[in-house]
């Protein structure tokens, strides 16, 4: 099977033209997150459609589009309308009727810009339900500022996303942050030198919030 995409933790494995394999590393168990991603397309949100899960292995509908991360890469798209689509994504989540879902892993990484389906989000590992939305909130702020403090040449954008997505957000997040900062910290995929650059993203956060 050809590999078509790998993240910190799973491989992404195009199966045909309409499917793709989605399989931890770890041998974890995919069907919670099939579960999740089930209800959140039953209530409307943009999620992959679910055809199949077992064990560390996910099947699910083949999105065509780049990610919203390759598309500021390529300057396809601009830093603050990726921020507002962010936050766009997030109160629509977060508005959802049930048991409360939170993504807390929602960058421009795991958003794909599809020709028919507009926005659609990936990724649902380290989705919870019933914690605070704030924390979700928090989280994809942080993530947004840990590029913006790093030598990356693109942190000047990430900069302006992060600040564009605090002006647009409709809740909450600094009460959050300190939680966010220790769940970043505790991420066993983070490497030494960014678990230490996350004193100054949180600073950055608190800097350009409104």
């Amino acid at each position: 099977m050809e590999i078509i995409g790998q993240g910190r933790t799973a491989d992404v494995h195009a199966l045909d033209e309409e499917r793709v394999l989605r399989r931890y590393r770890d041998g974890g168990d995919a069907t919670r997150e099939a579960a999740v991603m089930a209800r959140l397309a039953d209530r409307g949100y943009p999620v992959p459609a679910v055809l199949h899960a077992r064990g560390p292995d996910l099947v699910m509908e083949r999105l065509a589009g780049p990610s919203l991360l390759d598309a500021l890469l390529t300057g396809a798209y601009e830093p603050e309308p990726a921020g507002e689509l962010i936050a766009d994504l997030l109160d629509r989540l977060h508005a959802l009727p049930g048991d409360g879902v939170v993504h807390l892993d929602l960058h421009p990484g795991n958003v794909v810009l599809t020709a028919d389906r507009g926005p659609v989000v990936i990724d649902w590992q380290t989705a919870e339900e019933g914690t605070p939305p704030g924390l979700d909130r928090a989280v994809s702020a942080l993530i947004l500022a840990e590029v913006a403090v790093s030598p990356a040449p693109y942190a000047p954008g990430a900069r302006a996303g992060l600040a564009s997505l605090l002006t647009a957000l409709r809740g909450p997040a600094l009460p959050h942050l300190p939680a966010a900062r220790a769940r970043r910290a505790a991420d066993p995929n983070l490497t030494a030198e960014e678990v230490a650059a996350l004193g100054a993203a949180e600073d950055l956060v608190r800097t350009l919030a409104p």
